[in-house]
């Protein structure tokens, strides 16, 4: 065997090992703080026995419900990029980050918006507990939200950072304004730059919250705060884009509800305006520049890059 060869054949083994080391990483790194998250979430939601119980059933039931707690996990992950180590000081407004997209996802899923069953393979809020019941959770579960902040103890300034970071990014320049625009564009001719501003805002807007309000437990710096906002942006474009390739060729048992809805209501997707493979160079593009801003943050950058790659690979 030649010395090439021989080469070749080490630097391909290398390479396999170090992928599945990287792979073993982030999966140790997610389930990790996904278990603090929940332990967390438990303490600070009202128990389901608390009168009137069936609307605290109704929060735990879909808060719960599954999901790989990407969100209040990049919050962790930017509090540690940016040097924070005690998690407390990150926990509390990482669990308020998933509190606000179990409010949002249980909005979208009703009747009047997208009309879903089924959320993260069981039935959505609505169709367990009534619609009424369903509105009424979502916005317990944002109120609950705002309560835990300032309940916190951070000081008084970085509340108010928080609390202004998070309520842009699911207002009319965010969440919901995304929404908004996906509701009244459905039906009508793909345009480029609507679909850019549902992206960006219906699904970007709170992924990069997540990742800047880390910053601000960690008290980071400006320029920090503006690069986990910048990569949370590029990443959060990337998200919902795999979004529309999975609701082409996913799986609904591993995506959790049903695909191809988003053809059947004459959604503007980015598969449908520029193609699978368009799509998906575009979320290698998106999450190739999102890694290029973490690399600013050396070592501690390292596990936001290895989130980036596992969110732009999945098939969930």
């Amino acid at each position: 065997m030649s010395a090439s060869v021989v080469l070749h054949v080490f630097l391909l083994t290398f390479l396999f090992f170090s992928l599945e080391y990287y792979s073993m990483r982030v999966d140790k790194y997610l389930s990790e703080k996904k278990k603090l998250i929940e332990k967390k979430l438990d303490t600070l939601l009202p128990p389901e026995s608390e009168y009137p119980e069936i609307i605290h059933r109704a929060m735990r039931y879909s808060v719960f419900a599954g999901g790989k707690r990407i969100r209040p996990i990049l919050a962790i992950a930017g509090f540690e990029a940016c040097g924070g180590k005690t998690l407390n000081r990150i926990l509390p407004c990482a669990c308020t980050i998933e509190l606000i997209h179990t409010f949002s996802f249980i909005h979208d899923d009703l009747p009047c918006i997208d009309n879903d069953d089924y959320r993260r393979g069981k039935l959505t809020s609505h169709k367990v507990f009534g619609e009424a019941i369903a509105v009424l959770t979502g916005d317990a579960l944002l109120n609950l939200s705002f309560e835990i902040i300032a309940n916190t103890n951070l000081k008084v300034r970085t509340k108010v950072d928080i609390l202004k970071e998070i309520t842009k990014a699911i207002g009319t320049d965010g969440v919901l304004g995304g929404e908004v625009v996906d509701i009244i564009s459905e039906g009508k001719k793909l345009d480029p730059e609507k679909l850019e501003y549902i992206h960006t805002k219906k699904t970007g807007a709170l992924i990069s919250a997540s990742l800047k309000i880390g910053g601000l437990c960690a008290e980071a710096s400006p320029k920090k705060l503006k690069a986990l906002k910048d990569a949370g942006s590029k990443l959060g474009y990337a998200f919902q884009i795999v979004d529309d390739i999975l609701d082409v060729e996913g799986d609904d048992s591993r995506v959790g509800k049903k695909t191809g809805k988003d053809a059947e209501s004459g959604k503007i997707t980015y598969p449908g305006l520029y193609g699978i493979e368009g799509s998906k160079s575009k979320v290698k593009e998106l999450c190739s520049g999102a890694k290029g801003i973490f690399d600013r943050f050396g070592v501690k950058g390292e596990i936001l890059k290895d989130i980036t790659d596992f969110i732009g690979e999945r098939t969930w």
